[in-house]
């Protein structure tokens, strides 16, 4: 993989869309590379083709949303825990800074940010920015 700079950890949900928003003016404004990430993280198989196919078409919406801003995105996606798949993608492409919405899809709000905006905060080896 290329090293990026800005990574956008995306679950398509309304928070990630401005994490999107904030990465691709990033990645604009400083002419650096980015990648989208989108972990799938299924507790039975049997719903791991339908999330791996809707994670593929949120990958696909933010490659063409970069396109539209002269933006080429990395698309990733991968199977496991979204704390510990986004950290560890961090690291292995040794990103500067980690993009990513503070509340997820599943609607279960913390005080302050959803679980694993704030474990990824809590836990990154680099920056973080969490959108609002």
């Amino acid at each position: 993989m290329v090293k990026v700079e800005v990574l956008l950890a995306t679950d398509g949900s309304e928070s990630a869309k401005k994490a999107e928003i904030a990465a691709l003016n990033i990645a604009k404004a400083y002419n650096i590379r980015m990648a989208a990430l989108y972990v799938v993280n299924v507790p039975s198989t049997s719903e791991q083709a339908e999330l791996v196919k809707y994670g593929e078409k949120i990958l696909d919406e933010v490659a063409e949303d970069g396109k539209k801003m002269e933006i080429e995105i990395q698309k990733i996606l991968k199977l496991g825990s979204p704390a510990e798949t986004i950290l560890n993608v961090a690291k292995i492409l040794n990103v500067h800074t980690i993009v990513m919405g503070s509340e997820g899809k599943k609607g279960l709000k913390r005080v302050l940010l959803g679980s694993v905006a704030e474990n990824v905060v809590r836990n990154a080896q680099c920056s973080v920015l969490v959108a609002r």
